[in-house]
């Protein structure tokens, strides 16, 4: 079951990851293989979108298949726009996609009719490119072997490189123990994806050789339902945080695929907090929606179970659903005054519902 605790608890977590970043960073230093993260002379996070426009006046937009991430799938990624892409004349085989929040192109997409050299420099021609070919080259890739519950791909990653194979529909089970069964089917398309919102990417870009024997033994961070780096969290202060939820039940681990064997955190803002629990509410309230429309929010003083919530509650809230709600009403300043003595607030709202049952030490605030 999942485990989730107040935003203190975050420190702790972002101290581990600064220690994480760190020694990676050492590494990145130190490594004299590392190199920038290249195909066919095209660098992730160093070329954009507008030097591909100036080398081709024909730039098509199309549509990437998402593989990890089809469209019934929990949480996106925060490295890049998912389901849209550009190609290139001249560039046969493969599909750019922009960054979420700039112009630097942060996945390349290789589909079949790519011919040419990965990352590390391995050739490879994806149109007769076997999972067989790709174990024989790198071994370690294996091991990786799984899929998100929601996809209909086997998946191959050490965390940046990503290659798929096929579901076969028709197996009545499907099980990574069916190697056998797979080994001549096809992979049919790669992944090749940098943060470039990552320190110093966007000015260096340099990263390991990503050799495909690296497998990355972070875990997979969301926050407010979008795929973070690790480095991408650290930008966080944990005061903005509301609630942090870590994934340790085995089968939901093990349906969000290979890269989150280490591992699945959840964490939302206060700011995404507080939006969901207003609107979960105004289901439920129409007099809650109107209030919320017309006074500020500084006017308002929530009371949960009869605890006067101060400051730090929006995780509270927001764990309120439809099996421990019980009610809602809404009184006036009036009210706020003779029954609880609170002065300076126009409107009071207050909440009744049963403890959630995955909150974690903080049953004593419902």
């Amino acid at each position: 079951m999942p485990n989730s605790f107040s935003f203190a608890h975050l420190i702790v977590i972002l101290a581990i990851s600064s220690l994480i970043l760190q020694s990676n960073a050492y590494a990145q230093l130190t490594d004299s293989t590392s190199k920038k993260l290249k195909i066919n002379g095209f660098c992730l996070c160093q070329t954009t979108l507008s030097d591909l426009k100036k080398n081709d006046d024909n730039l098509q937009e199309v549509s990437v298949e998402e593989m990890n991430l089809p469209p019934n799938c929990y949480g996106q990624d925060s490295r890049f726009i998912a389901g849209k892409g550009y190609v290139t004349a001249g560039q046969s085989g493969m599909i750019f996609q922009k960054d979420q929040t700039s112009d630097f192109i942060s996945k390349i997409r290789l589909t079949k009719q790519f011919t040419g050299n990965l990352p590390d420099g391995t050739f490879i021609d994806l149109s007769k490119f076997l999972l067989k070919d790709l174990i024989k080259l790198y071994p370690n890739l294996k091991d990786t072997w799984g899929s998100r519950g929601c996809s209909t791909y086997w998946n191959f990653s050490n965390g940046a490189v990503s290659f798929y194979v096929k579901m076969d529909s028709t197996k009545k089970s499907q099980s990574s123990t069916d190697e056998a069964y797979y080994m001549d089917k096809p992979v049919v398309a790669v992944d090749i994806i940098l943060s470039c919102s990552d320190s110093g990417a966007k000015e260096d870009a340099r990263v390991h050789a990503l050799s495909m024997s690296e497998i990355s033994d972070d875990p997979i961070y969301f926050i407010d339902s979008v795929q973070v780096s690790n480095k991408e969290l650290m930008r966080y202060n944990p005061n903005d945080i509301a609630m942090v939820t870590v994934i340790k039940d085995p089968s939901t681990i093990k349906k969000s695929g290979i890269n989150a064997k280490y591992g699945i955190i959840y964490i939302e803002t206060k700011k995404f907090d507080k939006a969901r629990f207003q609107k979960y509410f105004c289901t439920k309230s129409p007099e809650y929606t109107r209030l919320i429309d017309a006074v500020k929010d500084s006017k308002i003083q929530y009371i949960l179970n009869k605890r006067l919530l101060d400051k730090n509650y929006e995780g509270d809230l927001a764990a309120i659903n439809d099996k421990i709600f019980k009610g809602i009403r809404i009184i006036n300043k009036q009210q706020l005054l003779s029954e609880f003595g609170i002065t300076g607030k126009s409107y009071g709202v207050i909440i009744s519902s049963d403890t959630p049952s995955n909150l974690y030490k903080g049953k004593d605030k419902f």
